[in-house]
């Protein structure tokens, strides 16, 4: 009945959270209904669309929700269920919400910009050019993390009494390991992961080429889903965890050039259906298994902090990190600031949509913590989840099997039917959101990258080429729009760099290298080479410390932003104020204690050790640069009162 009491009061928490914190802040920061948003002034039917907020709803949160909300809690629970569900909840509503909702509404109120142009704004170019830098490291320590993640899943392999199957079982694959016969698992869930991508051009060409309704899609959606479930049983794949990254690696490449309905939006329309499905099976499950009064032998206490410490570090900051999505997310600005933006049709939308799509994903990760209370096996999860530090084995740590197996379990105590049935549906689950963030993320960094190069050489005559329309871009006044769901646009004419009266003129060598930079092929190369040399020199635990790290960085900047583009508009600011100042803490200490992890073996570390002092450097910048901007705008206000 614990799990029962935990899921209500989750619920109680966040309800209250969204009916009036939320509405407190709306007050505060000026909420208008009837201001017009960026979809309803600038509608060009194209970027700027004023969408139904349900609609808007349903692709934002398919574009925030993950592995991250499943990954963190699994990771992190061995501190206790208690803390974990503590911080979810108050991270979700006083932290993540504002977070979220004050993204969202201020991108809307900019005119529909992402963080970073915003950030180009308030602080300058010098800062936009850094702050742009420490998405791109951030993003790809996310497709790392991911990468790595997704080739452990592949692989995962349990003995058959874990799965209650007889040896002469046809339905999984057997290899040795050990000396001991094992199942694997995992291949089942990579192969559906590939049916879903080979077919998603039909789907884009079925619902945005042909118009066919939305709902005939989604039974399509839904049948997909099944067939490649039937189609993995019987053909799962067999690769080497470096062969699954480097096939992956070369999917997100060309997926990261070709249009966005060709794989991304359609990928994201195809596993949304899972998302939903299995948020809502989950829930049934829980409820079942609660009232039932089921649970595991040896099930994970509620506090666990000494274990918790051997396994992951101290307490604090350690496990405020490692949950970062179910809690907060600096990924989930980037979306705000993206088509978000451009979609809401008031700025009451901005509310309910950046708000509350921060608490369903803190519910799904309030899900996740109940499902490892109730069908967690401590033993067991240790084996799977923190097998060196805790169990002195040397296995790699494997989070993706210690929630399939969890689920395995609960689904089991609440219907009994086999552990498998449940293990496949966690594992198909998880492998889905892992690979859809690597198409979103790679691509995100790609456009990062040009931006980057926009910046710096935008006066030079290679990058005033021709845009749509035969003019070029300098000329007409405007950037050449680049986002694309969730995915942060160029930014508009008034923060471009002072257009020239006329290019600069190049040739040769120089021209040459400009233009090569404008190849969309070579910049999304670098992505994922940036992406491989994290993958390929951190595990799955160790590279997420680093990127939740940053993730979480992102977000105290953005909050920090809030704060001082609040101070501008003469409004309170305490509510965005003080969560930036905890979470940059946090991240602060975060850091540091990665520093001292990386500098004992420099050599081993070097890439990761590389990453850690980038961030800092860009960290301890954009905090002097905001310090300076806000001693600037009070000493403007003291000589317009002297005055």
């Amino acid at each position: 009945m614990t799990v029962l009491l935990v899921i209500a009061a989750a619920v109680v928490v966040l309800v209250l959270g969204g009916r009036f914190y939320s509405r407190f802040i709306a007050a505060q920061i000026g909420e208008d209904a009837s201001r017009p948003t960026p979809a309803v002034v600038k509608n060009d039917g194209r970027d700027y669309v004023p969408t139904p907020t349900p609609v808007v709803f349903a692709h934002h949160f398919a574009s925030i929700a993950g592995a991250g909300p499943i990954i963190g809690p699994v990771l992190a629970i061995i501190y206790g269920w208690l803390p974990a569900l503590l911080w979810v909840l108050l991270g979700g509503v006083l932290i993540g919400g504002v977070h979220d909702y004050l993204a969202t509404y201020i991108a809307t109120r900019e005119g529909g910009q992402s963080v970073a142009t915003i950030a180009r704004r308030i602080l300058g170019k010098d800062a936009f050019v850094a702050f742009t830098i420490l998405l791109v490291v951030m993003l790809a320590l996310v497709c790392a993390a991911f990468l790595n993640l997704s080739a452990t899943a592949l692989t995962s392999m349990l003995p058959f009494d874990r799965l209650e199957l007889p040896r002469d079982q046809s339905l999984f694959r057997v290899a040795t390991e050990g000396g001991k016969e094992m199942i694997v698992i995992g291949g089942i869930a990579s192969m559906s992961v590939v049916v879903i991508t080979a077919v998603a051009p039909l789907m884009g060409y079925l619902y945005l080429k042909r118009k066919v309704a939305v709902w005939k899609c989604s039974l399509l959606a839904i049948a997909i889903c099944a067939v490649s479930i039937t189609v993995g049983l019987y053909y799962p794949i067999r690769l080497s965890p470096t062969s699954w990254k480097l096939l992956l690696s070369g999917y997100v490449l060309v997926a990261a050039g070709v249009p966005v309905w060709i794989f991304l939006q359609s990928r994201d329309f195809i596993n949304v259906h899972i998302l939903y499905v299995g948020m809502a099976a989950l829930l049934v499950t829980l409820l079942v298994a609660g009232l039932r009064g089921a649970s595991v032998a040896d099930p994970i206490p509620a506090t666990n902090l000494d274990e918790g410490t051997k396994a992951l570090g101290v307490f604090w900051p350690t496990m405020f990190i490692v949950i970062a999505c179910g809690a907060v997310s600096g990924f989930h600005s980037l979306c705000a600031g993206g088509t978000t933006c451009k979609q809401i049709t008031s700025e009451t939308a901005a509310r309910r949509i950046g708000y509350y799509g921060m608490l369903l994903e803190s519910f799904l990760a309030v899900c996740v913590i109940a499902v490892l209370m109730i069908g967690a096996s401590k033993a067991h999860y240790i084996v799977d989840v923190h097998p060196r530090t805790l169990a002195g084995l040397r296995s790699s740590p494997n989070a993706v099997l210690g929630f399939a197996m969890a689920v395995g379990n609960t689904v089991k105590l609440a219907f009994g039917v086999p552990i498998v049935v449940g293990a496949l549906a966690g594992m198909v689950l998880l492998e889905g959101f892992l690979v859809t963030t690597l198409d979103t993320a790679i691509r995100l960094t790609r456009y990062l990258i040009e931006e980057i190069w926009r910046t710096l050489f935008g006066a030079y005559d290679v990058f005033s080429a021709p845009v749509a329309g035969g003019e070029p871009a300098w000329r007409k006044g405007e950037a050449v729009p680049v986002g694309a769901d969730g995915l942060p646009p160029a930014p508009a004419a008034a923060d471009q760099p002072a257009a020239p009266a006329a290019p600069i003129a190049t040739a040769g060598i120089a021209r040459w290298s400009l233009k090569l930079l404008r190849q969309y092929w070579l910049n999304s190369g670098l992505a994922v080479a940036l992406t491989l040399a994290f993958a390929l020199t951190g595990g799955v635990k160790t590279l997420w410390g680093i990127f939740a790290t940053s993730n979480q960085l992102l977000a105290a900047i953005v909050l920090s932003l809030a704060a001082l583009w609040l101070l501008r508009q003469g409004r309170r600011l305490w509510f965005a104020f003080i969560p930036a100042m905890a979470m940059l803490a946090t991240t602060g200490a975060s850091l540091a204690l990665l520093l001292r992890k990386y500098l004992a073996a420099p050599a081993k570390n070097a890439t990761l050790l590389t990453a850690n002092i980038v961030i800092i450097a860009i960290a301890v910048y954009l905090l002097a640069v905001g310090f300076k901007a806000v001693a600037a705008h009070v000493r403007g206000r003291g000589a317009a009162g002297g005055k």
